[in-house]
């Protein structure tokens, strides 16, 4: 149908504000129900994370961190953009608790750290679960789906290994960040 189109479609996202991001159609209609007419099977997502957000007034700044690197932003520039600044919010994904499961989300440092935490909480009769992918694009690709899953099975408790902080990692960090944040 795309295809046939011939041009652009420019769509809202397919997302409760604030939820797990989609990143699969059944995600989509799960989320979305009947309040809306029809969804296009397009696949699975190539990346798994929304895009990089750049504003470019006053020189680039990027305000959401995702497929596309700081180190590919500043490679198109032929300097660094500038850090995000602090204030309102100006862009989707920038609020501090953002991309929440219903389980509560704690970050560490390591899968050893991980495997610590998370035998703690069962012994605390919590259901919990780590999430870690060693691949960074993998990591990426799945965050949402294994976020997702945790909430299907019941988990009380998303144990989140932080991602090195490079690349893909960045954007994987931020929305590990974000769904760990305390919410209102």
């Amino acid at each position: 149908m795309l295809h046939e189109l011939g041009d652009a479609v420019v769509a809202p996202s397919a997302n409760k504000f604030g939820k797990v991001s989609p990143t699969t159609t059944q995600h989509v209609v799960d989320d979305l129900g009947d309040e809306v007419g029809v969804v296009l099977e397009g696949g699975l997502c190539d990346i798994g994370l929304e895009s990089t957000i750049v504003e470019c007034i006053g020189g680039a700044t990027i305000l959401r961190p995702g497929a596309i690197s700081v180190d590919d932003v500043q490679q198109v520039l032929g300097h660094a953009p500038n850090s995000t600044s602090s204030g309102p919010s100006r862009a989707p994904g920038m609020l501090a608790s953002h991309y929440a499961p219903h389980a509560r989300v704690v970050l560490c440092e390591s899968t050893q750290e991980a495997h610590i935490l998370l035998a703690e909480f069962t012994q605390d009769e919590l259901k919990a679960v780590v999430v870690n992918e060693p691949d960074l694009s993998e990591y990426a690709h799945n965050l949402y789906s294994m976020l997702r899953r945790a909430d299907e099975d019941g988990c009380d408790v998303v144990i989140a290994v932080r991602a090195p902080q490079h690349g893909i990692g960045i954007a994987i960090n931020d929305r590990l960040v974000k769904a760990s944040a305390p919410r209102d």
